[in-house]
């Protein structure tokens, strides 16, 4: 289900189906709206990648109204690395030696014997910015901060409680807070608590799972402990302008009726649902319309007039539209990755917003870009071979992939390694990445990799087997029964699974959602995960865990993969594994 719309089409009422056009003077102005905006284009995001400096609170006893003010000096402070984590920070300033040499690792203060306040550490940026005009907004994203946080911009704090959650994005509307000129943020990262023992243990003693965060950063059997657990501004920070009305959370959906031939020399028509959310940050009411353009093809589609009262925000569906011989997107081995671009946006039906294509204009009318894939995904059980068979535009795929953990321990990625390290997977002839449950749900910037080299993405959540209590363990602090009910705040959980759904669901190459690995989430989270999967995503199947009887039946009980061992050949040959399985170790 999506916005109400069960996507279980027959290819007659699909076929059926007209494109929404619009008449009159209505389209006209809309139409003249996108020509004018056309040489503009929108501005992006200002990402806040340098210039960032930091100190340790142990060296430092200030609060954040005093130092978020332009005027407090810095002199002194490390040069920050953001993203980054303060581990890297560390090593960046030579005050730490690199823990991939050697036995380096050894000779960096674990969290665990040092206390947690080793590695809480301030952070400050200094930036200039005009004073908002016109009623145009002023946001501040955090797209990542481990573990937990307060913001102060220019002696006002943002968050009234302090944030929590590894993958929980962030955003502020600083307008009232904005200095015409000179402005600091100051951001306090505080790292996970519990830190969990590195004892040894997949997961150290396992208490690190207690957070919404990765699991491996406190030692695994491929890994040493991360000795900061990866505190700090991780992911990327940026300054949003729009105008009074924001667009977020654009969500596009392709419906690819009946059997598909890539080779084709046209295709039968494919639908296109787009929707966003839309947010009024002004004080008064708004009316206006959603709308959209692809690949600049000058067309406007729009919804319904609707009315915005202060402070309301609100998900608007635009009317299904159809793409006349569209251009698919096919896996790696099956076709070529054609991609479109789209431009979703709040425009008013009047000359107040955008006619001329000034920068302001463009602000005003709050655009968002994105890339998609026309592509529809199937996911059947096949009877004979007691195991899920996938599709894409009709097509069986045979699906050939490789596990994934993350591309760096300390977090240090960048489009240019994620392009090269899933390109190395699609000139091994693979067509799937599986994302591993005890790390990250993956950057944007490894789906955009994925989606030019065709590579479908099986996604875990943030559980484990090991941490969450599918064996007894003696490694671990607490039994088996408590750590299943890891993490300590359900509800966190599930909010950052609603945050990270909305983040990637319009990337074609997604092809699943897991509830994590090897192990059931619990009860009251995976029920909650489910329904939310159901209703932000109706697209993509969502497995309850990641060797689940519901990917492949395992003869032998639930829970089945591997196996793990070098095998002989007799048995290579000769003895039949699980069609559909998430891991599967050595065989020579």
């Amino acid at each position: 289900m999506l916005n109400g719309i069960t996507f279980s089409f027959t290819a007659q009422f699909i076929v059926s189906m007209k494109p929404y056009i619009l008449t009159g003077l209505f389209s006209l102005l809309f139409s003249s709206l996108l020509m004018a905006q056309q040489p503009a284009g929108a501005q992006p995001p200002i990402e806040l990648n340098s210039g960032w400096k930091c100190k340790s609170i142990e060296k430092m006893k200030i609060d954040g109204a005093k130092l978020s003010q332009p005027s407090f000096s810095t002199k002194g402070w490390l040069d920050a690395t953001v993203p980054g984590t303060v581990l890297t920070t560390l090593i960046n300033n030579h005050l730490e030696p690199d823990p991939f040499f050697g036995l380096n690792n050894e000779k960096i203060p674990d969290i665990y014997t040092t206390g947690r306040d080793h590695y809480t550490y301030w952070f400050v940026k200094d930036f200039t910015e005009p004073a908002p005009a016109g009623g145009n907004q002023v946001w501040l994203n955090f797209r990542g901060i481990n573990y937990g946080c307060d913001v102060w911009l220019n002696g006002h704090k943002l968050n009234a409680a302090t944030h929590f959650g590894m993958y929980l994005r962030q955003s502020y509307n600083i307008t009232k807070y904005i200095n015409a000129g000179a402005n600091r943020i100051a951001v306090i990262v505080y790292p996970p608590n519990p830190v969990g023992n590195p004892n040894g243990g997949q997961g150290g003693d396992g208490e690190i799972a207690h957070n919404v965060s990765h699991q491996y950063v406190a030692g695994w059997d491929w890994i040493q402990p991360i000795r900061d657990r990866n505190t700090g501004i991780w992911d990327k920070v940026t300054l949003e302008h729009t105008g009074p009305v924001r667009v977020k959370n654009p969500h596009v959906v392709t419906v690819v009726p009946g059997k598909r031939y890539p080779d084709a020399p046209s295709q039968a028509p494919a639908l296109l649902y787009v929707s966003a959310e839309v947010e009024n940050s002004s004080s008064a009411s708004v009316t206006g319309s959603l709308l959209y353009e692809i690949n600049r093809d000058h067309r406007a589609h729009t919804s319904e007039s609707f009315t915005l009262a202060p402070g309301e925000i609100r998900e608007v569906q635009v009317p299904v539209d159809t793409i006349l011989n569209p251009k698919l997107w096919w896996p790696n081995g099956y076709g070529p990755q054609n991609l479109y671009t789209i431009r979703v946006m709040f425009a008013k039906p009047d000359s107040t917003y955008g006619i001329d294509a000034s920068k302001d204009a463009m602000r005003a009318m709050s655009p968002v870009d994105l890339t998609f894939g026309i592509r529809q995904l199937g996911n059947v059980w096949n009877p004979t071979t007691r195991s899920s068979e996938t599709t894409i535009n009709g097509q069986k795929i045979f699906v050939k992939g490789g596990n994934w953990i993350v591309s760096d321990e300390l977090l240090r990625f960048t489009p240019e390694r994620y392009d090269a390290e899933v390109r190395f997977h699609r000139d091994m002839n693979l067509n799937l990445i599986r994302v591993w449950g005890g790390a990250l749900t993956e950057r944007p910037e490894f789906y955009e990799a994925c989606d030019r080299y065709g590579m479908l993405v099986f996604q875990d959540f943030w559980n484990s087997g090991d941490c969450n209590g599918r064996w007894e363990d003696p490694m671990k602090k607490e039994d088996q029964w408590t750590r299943r009910k890891y993490p300590d705040d359900h509800g966190l959980f599930v909010t950052s699974v609603v945050d990270q759904v909305k983040m990637l669901r319009n990337y074609p190459s997604l092809a699943f959602w897991c509830g994590g690995n090897e192990i059931t989430l619990p009860a009251d989270i995976h029920e909650k995960v489910k329904d939310a999967i159901s209703v932000l995503d109706g697209t993509r199947t969502f497995f309850d865990f990641s060797n689940s009887d519901s990917m492949s039946f395992n003869s032998l009980g639930s829970n089945g993969d591997g196996p793990y061992g070098i095998q002989d050949i007799n048995t290579f040959w000769a003895k039949k594994t699980y069609p559909f399985n998430s891991e599967v170790g050595s065989v020579g």
